[in-house]
Parts: structure tokens; C-alpha cells; sequence
């Protein structure tokens, strides 16, 4: 018996989430996306991406990451591979209030010293003032591996796919999608998860949506680099993180503080950043990249009904560069929202 329908319009990384919880619960789905399947162009399409608790707020925050550990893991598992390499992380600045966010999470951590900094990090020439803050629970996901499975794991769970098939706001509204000649598709659900582009597809949330440029360097650096962690809020502004480069990856390196709003990016910034933190003499520059996601106005994820369409109609938006880590959560929120809509399908 053919189960609820669903359309996800955007096949990054909450896309290819969503489409897979809703696969495993029975649903008919069909993933359309503006360019090809998967999309090298995509913001979820990069050589690593960090996961960390380094940057939590709140006790409830280290929660999340632990979480979206377990999604990942379920993957792995779906996979029969694993695309995460635990690397351990450093963080260079407001050691003392997250120290009390992870204890008070059970998530293990130590104040180290300047001397230890030196032995974990290669080449370190400004250390943080004060040490650093150590885990051993962190590391990096292989975007653009994860991605790339993905596609091919929903698709061979039956999933529809639709590359280059931009979808336009008046579709969506009207609930109803031409696929080709005399072909249409009206699902019983939409998910918008169109990243830095929903604005452009829901034209009434770009008010609240702002596309942030995140350029970030890559480097071939010394073979002692694969064995260092992922950095958080180091150098001269406490703004500077770091991927390592493991399994066949890059070096990569960017600063927090220079993600703007569109206009013209200061690599002289980052490279006076960069150099003013390592030793770099042995280092190769081998290309940049930019990352563009969106950050809501008001600081909190938007997920939520679009008005007029009966709560057929979802979006999902806002990750605030935090996306790709917690897809696994941001999908669950998704099915869960959803699930007063497949009760009234069924």
C-alpha cells in the first residue's frame, strides 16, 4: 500500500536527512534540487565539517551534540562505514564557562597548558592565554562522503530524485508540481530545506534570513598535522578554527569574526590571523573556498507551517553554520512536527 507523499525541496544536508526519516517511516518521497544530485555547489559540500560541544551555551547545548553523535552513528551503521574521524578538540578561549557546560553534561574535558598546547598543536606560535580546553570527544565529518552516500542510500530506498528541477514559490503554494508533459505531482507534505537559498524560493522569510559568507583556507601542511584536533577560538582576535587534515583531507582554517554578510571578504585578515598564530614556513596555500549559509535575525532555527497552506507546507532554515552537525535532530524535529500530519493522512 503506497504511503503518505512527501516533497523535500533542497538536497543539502537537512534535505538528504529529512528524506531519509521519512523513507524509514513509510513514506513515499520524492528530493528535487536546483542543480545536479549531489551538488557540488551546495554549502554541505566541502572536505570536512567540525562537530564539537566547544561552542555550547548552555548544559542543554553539549546535550545536542550527544544526540547528533547517535544520528550519525545510525548512519554509519546504515552505511556499513563510518565517515567520522574523532580527532579530540582544543578551545582557546572562554575556557571556564564551557569547562561548567560540559561537566555538568558528563561530556569529558581538561584544562591544559601551555606546554601541553604545544605538543598537540604543530607549530603553534601564539598560545591562548591561560591554556586551553581539551576533549577527546570531537572531530570532524567527511561532508562531502556523507553527502554523496546519502544520495545513493535514499535512492535505493526508493526515493525519487529530481536534479536540476528548481521549484518556485507559486508551486509550492498551489501544492501542485509539473514533473514533464502532462505529468504532476501534488504531495500530501513539503519541506523546504533549501539552506541559504530559502529566501530565494519562499520570497516571504527573506526578511528574516541573512546569507553570511564563510571563506575558509586550505593548506597542505606537515604530516604531524594529521594528528593534531580541531581548533576553536584561537589567534590574535580568539576567533580562528581549524580541521585537520585526516583521511586524505586538507588543512583547513577560517575565522568566525570574518563570516559577513555578502560584499567583499578580507583575506588579508585572515592570512595576518593565520600567520600571527602558526609557523607556517612549511606550509602550501592550495585554493579558497566560500560557504554561504543563513542566519536568521532573531537567533532561533526557523521550522514552522508556511502560512495559507494547511500545515502541508514546512520550512526549515536558519542553521547559523550549525547545520550540517545537527541535520540528524533537525530532521527528527522535522518528522516530529510532521507527525500530527501523517495521524490526519492516515
Amino acid at each position: 500500500m503506497r504511503g503518505p507523499s512527501l516533497l523535500v525541496v533542497g538536497a543539502g544536508i537537512n534535505g538528504l536527512w529529512t528524506a531519509w526519516r521519512f523513507l524509514r517511516a513509510g513514506w513515499d518521497v520524492t528530493l528535487a534540487d536546483a542543480g545536479p544530485l549531489p551538488n557540488p555547489a551546495a554549502a554541505s559540500w566541502d572536505q570536512h565539517r567540525l562537530i564539537h560541544p566547544l561552542g555550547a551555551e548552555s548544559e542543554a547545548d553539549v546535550h545536542a551534540i550527544e544526540r547528533a553523535l547517535g544520528g550519525w552513528a545510525e548512519l554509519w551503521s546504515r552505511l556499513g562505514h563510518s565517515h567520522y574521524r574523532q580527532t579530540g578538540g582544543l578551545l582557546g578561549n572562554r575556557m571556564e564557562a564551557r569547562s561548567i557546560f560540559l561537566g555538568a553534561a558528563g561530556w569529558p574535558c581538561q584544562r591544559v597548558g601551555s606546554a601541553s598546547l604545544a605538543a598537540l598543536v604543530p607549530g603553534l606560535r601564539r598560545h591562548p592565554e591561560g591554556g586551553g580546553l581539551w576533549t577527546p570527544r570531537a572531530g570532524v565529518l567527511l561532508a562531502d562522503r556523507i553527502v554523496t552516500d546519502m544520495v545513493r542510500l535514499i535512492e535505493g530506498l526508493g526515493c525519487r530524485l529530481l536534479p536540476y528541477r528548481p521549484i518556485l514559490e507559486e508551486e509550492i503554494r498551489e501544492g501542485r508540481f509539473r514533473l514533464g508533459p502532462g505529468e504532476a505531482f501534488a504531495p500530501d507534505l513539503t519541506i523546504v530545506a533549501a539552506g541559504a537559498g530559502t529566501g530565494e524560493v519562499m520570497r516571504m522569510l527573506a526578511p528574516r534570513l541573512t546569507g553570511v559568507d564563510q571563506t575558509m583556507f586550505y593548506f597542505s601542511a606537515p604530516r604531524a598535522w594529521e594528528r593534531a584536533p580541531l581548533l576553536v577560538d584561537f589567534g590574535p582576535h580568539d576567533d580562528l578554527w581549524a580541521a585537520p587534515p585526516v583521511a586524505g583531507t586538507m588543512l583547513k582554517l577560517a575565522a568566525s569574526d570574518l563570516a559577513v554578510p555578502g560584499g567583499p571578504f578580507d583575506s588579508d585578515a585572515l592570512s595576518e590571523r593565520i600567520a600571527e598564530t602558526f609557523r607556517t614556513i612549511e606550509w602550501r596555500f592550495v585554493r579558497q573556498a566560500r560557504c554561504r549559509y543563513a542566519r536568521t535575525a532573531d537567533g532561533p532555527r526557523i521550522l514552522e507551517p508556511v502560512r495559507g497552506t494547511d500545515q502541508r507546507v514546512w520550512v526549515v532554515a536558519g542553521c547559523n553554520g550549525s547545520g550540517f552537525k545537527l541535520a540528524p535532530l533537525v530532521a527528527e524535529l522535522v518528522w516530529q512536527h510532521a507527525r500530527g500530519q501523517v495521524e490526519a493522512l492516515a
